[in-house]
């Protein structure tokens, strides 16, 4: 999960790909505000991950995340050198680098919040909860990056409301149980959550950022009173009751207005004819960052719907090579009645690229959650 969204950080920064083989410009000296904001805040995800994959008893030092970050901020900056629209700043460097630190002391903090025995459930993984708000984070950016300054930026609601959702029944399923954490401190965590989400891609909009933060806490908020309710109600009669799959249900719905909406926006614009391409765009799209960030957004929500499908079996304990097939049918299932339907699509098209792209990515959001869920068990076990 760390490698992938640094790929998906490297993948923002980078585009849209058009390098030559000598470096086109020097070192920039030009920054403004916007840019300070969007290098620290996509960085946080990278150190507060980094410090998850470590033991508990072996946290990284400070300066290993501080270092972590100057590396790969370095190599993408270097990368930037050799890229027409892109330019390499130092300034860039320091605020990734900065960014990873402000991660890793998050972490920290919310170590401090819950019980040890706790720890794995609520903030290493615990699947599907806390790995598909990790997923959420990147698929948020590019969501944002996407929006053209119009209602398509605003389908972000629906994610600030599935991880909302998540992140209550964990309070109170895990982390208020152990007297670690208030409710406030959930409210909080939620709105911190959506600001790390939404600043990247959509740092000037204050009105989509007001309404995220308040649909994320309210969601946050109301799904923690009724997981306690829940569990309050079953105290004693079910002590191993578990809330992950009643919760992935109910944001279910939730997600896949998110994919729907996402995939065929703009709604009204359809064509009697119907289009099929080869090429991840069709001809008459000019490539741009716009147009690549929609393209990637699609992308990167087929991680998590197969991270989801495989959740629904992944307890059973089969091997992912007798999941793959169940994966790759439902996604791919998935993503051919889409590419079906953007056909009609002016602005799609139905993509051969597009449906190889997706099926992999739901591949591989399967592989992931079985790396997650052997992850694990292999903590508890220890």
């Amino acid at each position: 999960m760390l490698a992938y969204v640094a790929t998906i950080i490297a993948i923002i920064t980078l585009a849209p790909f058009r390098f030559m083989s000598v470096p086109q410009h020097g070192l920039s000296a030009i920054w403004t505000p916007f840019d300070i904001v969007m290098n620290t805040v996509m960085f946080v995800p990278l150190g507060f991950l980094y410090q998850l994959t470590r033991e508990e008893q072996n946290a990284a030092p400070w300066w290993h995340t501080l270092l972590l970050g100057a590396v790969l901020s370095g190599a993408i900056e270097t990368a930037q050198l050799f890229e027409v629209s892109r330019f390499t700043s130092l300034m860039d460097v320091a605020t990734n680098a900065a960014g990873a630190l402000v991660g890793a002391a998050v972490h920290r903090v919310a170590m401090q919040r819950v019980s040890p025995t706790a720890a794995v459930r609520s903030l290493a993984l615990e699947l599907p909860l806390m790995g598909l708000v990790y997923l959420l984070v990147p698929l948020a950016w590019l969501t944002g990056l996407a929006g053209d300054g119009g209602y398509r930026a605003w389908f972000v609601l629906f994610i600030g409301a599935v991880a909302g959702g998540i992140m209550g029944t964990v309070h109170a399923a895990y982390v208020e149980p152990a007297r670690r954490g208030s409710r406030r401190w959930l409210l909080l965590a939620a709105a911190l959550w959506f600001l790390v989400a939404m600043l990247p891609g959509r740092l000037r909009d204050a009105g989509l950022i007001a309404a995220g933060i308040t649909v994320t806490v309210g969601v946050a908020w109301l799904r923690s009173i009724a997981t306690a309710r829940d569990r309050a109600r079953h105290a004693g009669s079910d002590s191993n009751r578990r809330f992950e799959l009643p919760t992935l249900r109910m944001v279910l719905p939730l997600f896949a207005a998110y994919l729907a909406l996402s995939s065929l926006w703009p709604l009204d614009a359809a064509v009697p004819a119907w289009y099929f391409g080869l090429a991840l765009l069709p001809p008459w799209i000019e490539i741009n960052n716009e147009s690549l960030f929609v393209a990637l957004e699609h992308v990167a929500a087929f991680t998590l719907v197969g991270y989801v499908i495989a959740e629904f079996r992944g307890r059973a304990l089969l091997p992912y090579r007798e999941m793959a097939g169940r994966v790759v049918r439902w996604g791919g299932g998935i993503s051919l009645l889409l590419e079906f339907t953007r056909g009609f699509h002016p602005l799609y098209g139905a993509s051969a690229a597009m449906l190889l792209f997706t099926v992999a990515a739901s591949a591989f959001g399967g592989w992931l959650y079985h790396l997650q869920r052997d992850y694990v068990r292999a903590r508890v076990a220890r």
